[in-house]
C-alpha cells in the first residue's frame, strides 16, 4: 500500500518539476528574445514606448479657405449676388501651441485670422478682418497604426472684428469685439519624429451687438438688435504642419 502511494508522489513530483522547468525555460526564452531584439534596451522600456514616441508639446501653423455663414437678406441683382459671395469667401491662417499631459487629452492656445474683400463697381467696397484667440480643450485618438491621429478641439475665446468700408468715396471703419466659441476636427499624419502634416475643419460661432463706427470727422457707438447684429459665424478648411 505504501509503495503505490510513494510511487504516485514521485510521479506527481516529477510532473511538477517538469512544469516548473518548462515555465522557467519559457521565461528565460522570453528574456533571451528581448535581449537579442535590442541588447541596449533597458528592462521595462517596452512599457514606455508610447510615452517616448508622443511628445507633450507641439507648435503648428496652418492656412486655407474660409467661408462666412451670415444671412445676406434680399439680393436684387446679379452684381449684388456676386458681391455677397465675395464678401463671404476669404482666407484663414494662424497657428496653435498644444500641450498633452496625457496621451489622449491636451490643452492649447489657438490664433486665427480671417480676411475677406468685396467690391461693387467703384461705388462700394469692404475689407473684413476677423481674428480669434482662444483656448482649446483637445482630444486625440489614434488609428491602428499608432501614428495617424484624429484631433477634436473645443474652442472658447476672444474675437475682434474690423470692416473697412468705402461708400461713394466716403471711408468708414466698423470695429467691435465679442466672445467666440467653436469646434474643430482634424487628421494629422507624422512625417518624421519631429514633423507632421494635418488637415483641419473648423466651425466658429459669434455675433457682435455693439459696433464703433469711425469716419474722418467723428466716432460713434452703435447698439444693434438681434436682427441687425453682425454674424461672425464661419467655417474654414486649412492645411498645416506641426513641429513635435
Amino acid at each position: 500500500m505504501i509503495r503505490p502511494i510513494v510511487a504516485l508522489l514521485l510521479v506527481l513530483g516529477m510532473l511538477g518539476h517538469d512544469a516548473s522547468a518548462q515555465e522557467s525555460s519559457i521565461t528565460e526564452w522570453k528574456k533571451d528574445r528581448e535581449a537579442v531584439t535590442d541588447p541596449s534596451k533597458p528592462a521595462g522600456a517596452d512599457e514606455n514606448t508610447d510615452q517616448i514616441s508622443l511628445p507633450r508639446w507641439s507648435v503648428g501653423l496652418n492656412g486655407g479657405y474660409a467661408y462666412r455663414l451670415f444671412r445676406s437678406g434680399r439680393v436684387f441683382s446679379h452684381d449684388e449676388q456676386e458681391y455677397i459671395k465675395d464678401l463671404k469667401s476669404g482666407i484663414a491662417f494662424g497657428g496653435e501651441v498644444a500641450y498633452f499631459p496625457w496621451k489622449h487629452v491636451g490643452f492649447g492656445v489657438r490664433y486665427e485670422m480671417y480676411r475677406g474683400e468685396a467690391n461693387l463697381d467703384s461705388s462700394q467696397g469692404e475689407k473684413v478682418t476677423i481674428q480669434h484667440l482662444s483656448g482649446a480643450l483637445i482630444h486625440r485618438s489614434f488609428f491602428k497604426n499608432g501614428k495617424t491621429a484624429i484631433l477634436t478641439s473645443l474652442l472658447l475665446g476672444y474675437q475682434p472684428y474690423e470692416n473697412r468700408s468705402s461708400v461713394n468715396g466716403q471711408q468708414l471703419t466698423f470695429s467691435g469685439k465679442t466672445m467666440n466659441w467653436g469646434v474643430s476636427v482634424g487628421i494629422e499624419q507624422p512625417i518624421s519624429a519631429k514633423f507632421a502634416l494635418n488637415l483641419t475643419g473648423t466651425a466658429m460661432m459669434g455675433a457682435i451687438y455693439r459696433l464703433q463706427r469711425k469716419t474722418e470727422f467723428s466716432t460713434e457707438t452703435l447698439h444693434l438688435s438681434k436682427d441687425d447684429s453682425v454674424d461672425l459665424s464661419r467655417f474654414s478648411l486649412t492645411l498645416g504642419f506641426r513641429f513635435l
